[in-house]
């Protein structure tokens, strides 16, 4: 059985559909399809990531890449069965692992890029989305329609902006940043930094920086940039990272 769950999510140009178990229900599999240019190029950098991806993780998305015509792409992505999001109303106290997991899987998979001040870039990575857990602790980055292999984007970006996002997230809730989490914060971008997956144009003030970095370059989001929590976090929240990142 199939359902369309969504069309032109986001501004994305696509059809979404889940594809369920005839007998539990369950979804099996998610396919996207498009018949416009920047559908069409979703749906490549889609499948470009995933391959990329696969060769690196130890996990691996089963999809099928089919070119029906020059103007119609479709991709069929199974779903790793296992794995499971966070939701958005998850304590910060709680996500710190989940956090830390989501960093320990991007230095395994980026191991490559050490030193260097551009790498591969999957665009999208959300603990509330794109970035999965199972019961063993192992972690499976989704969805990379976003994926940029131009090597032009800054090592570590990916993470800063899963950092800022997870705190803004919780000052939607405490209305501050508490101490406990700019500590945890600040350790998060140090052992970035320690593993030489920090692009040095990250470095001098990484919040801010990450910020100025999106907001320069925002047509690479496609016209998606306006769903990134990362750009809703106030100013003085940013500066309250950096200056706990100086101290």
């Amino acid at each position: 059985m199939k359902y369309i769950k969504g069309v032109h999510r986001h501004g994305s140009e696509t059809f979404l559909i889940v594809s369920n178990n005839q007998q539990s229900l369950e979804p099996n599999s998610i396919i996207k399809t498009s018949t416009t240019k920047s559908g069409i190029n979703s749906i490549i950098s889609e499948y470009k990531g995933i391959e990329w991806y696969n060769h690196l993780s130890k996990n691996k998305i089963v999809c099928n890449f089919d070119i029906k015509t020059k103007n119609y792409y479709r991709i069929e992505i199974k779903l790793n069965k296992g794995f499971f999001n966070i939701t958005t109303n998850t304590s910060y106290q709680k996500i710190k692992k989940y956090l830390d997991l989501t960093i320990k899987h991007y230095v395994e998979i980026w191991h490559g890029f050490k030193n260097k001040s551009h790498s591969p870039f999957h665009g999208d990575l959300s603990l509330v989305g794109n970035v999965m857990f199972n019961d063993v602790d192992e972690v499976l980055f989704v969805d990379w329609e976003q994926f940029d292999n131009s090597l032009k984007m800054p090592t570590g970006l990916d993470i800063m902006m899963i950092i800022i996002e997870n705190v803004w997230y919780e000052t939607l809730k405490a209305n501050q940043i508490s101490k406990d989490v700019l500590k945890h914060v600040k350790n998060s971008i140090e052992n970035l930094i320690k593993a030489q997956l920090l692009s040095p144009l990250l470095q001098k003030k990484p919040a801010q920086s990450s910020l100025n970095f999106i907001n320069d370059n925002i047509e690479i989001w496609r016209g998606q940039h306006y769903k990134l929590p990362v750009l809703k976090m106030p100013k003085k929240y940013i500066i309250e990272i950096d200056n706990a990142i100086t101290n």
